[in-house]
């Protein structure tokens, strides 16, 4: 039996969740982009959820050239997720509202923002399973990611699997407190992983 400790991302700050908190070193004139690249992705999630129709893959989004790496599109939601996070984000999302078509007014200085910013990020790289990295910060490159804690692995856990190949920055953490007799962790399953077979 494989008991979970932490879910992947709910309340666990792992690497890639405390840098998506601090946007402090995307350029400036980046900002903008970045603003409504999340933005777009927030208003997109509340729209499924109030329609509900969460299981219905994303459009696909206009990607920045400030977004570095390779997004898997289109984007999907994880409606368990998203559902734990549904207050917080009806929040961010009224928080945000009077910077959209205001481009003059969102700035690094603006301390509030950036923190709004920062959580909306994290809210959405935990809904979609995605990293999305901006040009200028110095963590992981926007891509899937998978991160699971359990407390025993008793049977078999994959963090990722397809059944062609996985491809781009893709990151899998799988952390376990006891692996049992007979367990397996995989972090990663697919003919193809990353050009390599």
């Amino acid at each position: 039996m494989n008991t979970p400790c932490l879910r992947a991302g709910s309340d666990f700050q792992g690497e890639h969740m405390s840098d998506a908190m601090d946007l402090s070193m995307i350029a400036g004139s980046a900002l903008p982009a970045t603003f409504t690249f999340l933005y777009q992705r927030l208003d997109d999630v509340l729209s499924r959820w109030r329609s509900n129709r969460t299981t219905e893959p994303l459009r696909t989004p206009e990607v920045p050239a400030e977004l570095v790496g390779d997004l898997q599109l289109p984007l999907r939601i994880d409606s368990q997720r998203l559902a734990d996070r549904l207050p917080v984000l009806e929040v961010l999302a009224l928080a945000t509202a009077p910077y959209v078509g205001a481009p003059e007014r969102i700035s690094a200085g603006d301390e509030v923002l950036m923190q709004t910013l920062g959580r909306v990020r994290e809210a959405l790289e935990d809904i979609h399973g995605q990293r999305f990295t901006f040009r200028g910060e110095t963590r992981e490159r926007s891509g899937p990611f998978s991160e699971q804690h359990y407390d025993t692995v008793a049977g078999e856990v994959t963090g990722m699997e397809a059944q062609e190949a996985i491809r781009g920055s893709v990151t899998s953490t799988i952390r376990a407190k006891e692996v049992k007799a007979g367990g397996k962790v995989v972090g990663m399953r697919a003919p193809v992983i990353d050009g390599r077979s």
